[in-house]
């Protein structure tokens, strides 16, 4: 499954199974923030995140913090005026996180540096050894 796929299988199932809830969302803004419940979260069960076990095991190690006890991925989206925006804004962040949570990292292959790095490595101690030289006192042999 590509990644394109994958993430519009994602976003049809939060759009499908998660919970929506929209409150006051406070701060500076007069009439607007007072009077229009803008903020919007958005709760999903982990078990209905259509990823393997290890996908969501990965979910709940890497995304803790937004791992309710209830076993629900929750995020909030407050930073438009409108509640509609908002809630486009939830739904796209959860479908990021979860894409990010479950991405592998490539396993880091070690090498050894070129001659070229070895070189500035042993021209940058040298200089620096030479500073350190010039400082000394001067020996009885000099």
């Amino acid at each position: 499954m590509s990644g394109r796929a994958s993430a519009a299988r994602i976003r049809e199932e939060v759009e499908r199974h998660a919970r929506v809830s929209f409150s006051r969302s406070g701060g500076p803004g007069g009439q607007n923030v007072n009077a229009v419940s803008t903020q919007v979260e958005v709760r999903m069960p982990v078990g209905r995140i259509p990823v393997g076990t290890r996908a969501r095991d990965l979910i709940r190690q890497r995304l803790a913090t937004r791992v309710t006890a209830a076993d629900e991925l929750r995020v909030t989206a407050r930073r438009e005026r409108h509640q509609a925006r908002n809630r486009a804004l939830a739904v796209e962040r959860m479908v990021e996180l979860i894409l990010e949570a479950v991405t592998v990292d490539a396993r880091r292959v070690p090498s050894r540096p070129s001659a070229a790095a070895r070189a500035r490595q042993r021209h940058a101690r040298d200089r620096h050894a030479s500073k350190k030289r010039a400082r000394r006192r001067p020996s009885d042999e000099d």
